[in-house]
C-alpha cells in the first residue's frame, strides 16, 4: 500500500462516526528534517532537503490551511517547500512556548488542516496535548515520522504516526 494511500486513509478514518463536530481539525506534526552538525542553529543537510521536498509531496494534496514552525532554521527549512507549494506563510512560535502553539492550533476553524514542524523532544507532547493520545517519543535518528492528529475537541481526538520520505 502506498504512503499516499495510507495518508489518505489516515485522514478519512478518524472522521467516521463523528456527528458532534462535522469538520474536525487535522494537524500534521513532524520533526524537522536531518540537520547539519553546526552547534547552535544548523541548516538541513542534503538528506534533510530531500526529506523536506518529500514532505511537500506527501502533504501537497492535503489542503493545508496553516503552517507552523519553531524559530530555528531547521524547522523553517523543513516546511519551506510546502509553504512555497501552498503559498502559505509559516507562523513562527518559539519552541519553548508549547502552550501558545497548542492554543493557536486549538483556535483554528473547523475543517482546518495545519502542519507543525517541531523537534524530536516535542512532537509527542504536541500530539498528546492536542488529542489526549500518547505516542512514543522520537529518538535522535527518527526523522521520518509524520503524526496525523484529528482534533475533535479540546484535548480530544485521534492520532496515528506514519513514515514518509526515504529512510
Amino acid at each position: 500500500m502506498s504512503r499516499r494511500l495510507l495518508l489518505s486513509l489516515a485522514l478519512l478514518v478518524p472522521a467516521v462516526g463523528l456527528h458532534a463536530q462535522a469538520a474536525p481539525v487535522t494537524v500534521f506534526v513532524v520533526r524537522h528534517a536531518e540537520k547539519g552538525p553546526e552547534p547552535s542553529d544548523p541548516s538541513l543537510t542534503a538528506a534533510g532537503e530531500r526529506r523536506a521536498r518529500a514532505l511537500a509531496r506527501v502533504l501537497g494534496e492535503a489542503r493545508v490551511t496553516a503552517i507552523f514552525a519553531s524559530e530555528f532554521r531547521r524547522t523553517r527549512e523543513t516546511i519551506a517547500p510546502l509553504a512555497a507549494a501552498t503559498g502559505l506563510t509559516p507562523i513562527v512560535i518559539s519552541a519553548t512556548n508549547l502552550d501558545s502553539l497548542v492554543s493557536r492550533l486549538g483556535s483554528l476553524p473547523p475543517g482546518s488542516r495545519a502542519v507543525v514542524s517541531s523537534h524530536s523532544n516535542l512532537v509527542h507532547l504536541i500530539v498528546e496535548r492536542l488529542s489526549g493520545v500518547k505516542v512514543a517519543p522520537l529518538t535522535d535518528v527518527d526523522y521520518d515520522r509524520l503524526a496525523v492528529v484529528t482534533v475533535t475537541g479540546a484535548g480530544k481526538g485521534e492520532a496515528v504516526v506514519l513514515r514518509y520520505g526515504e529512510p
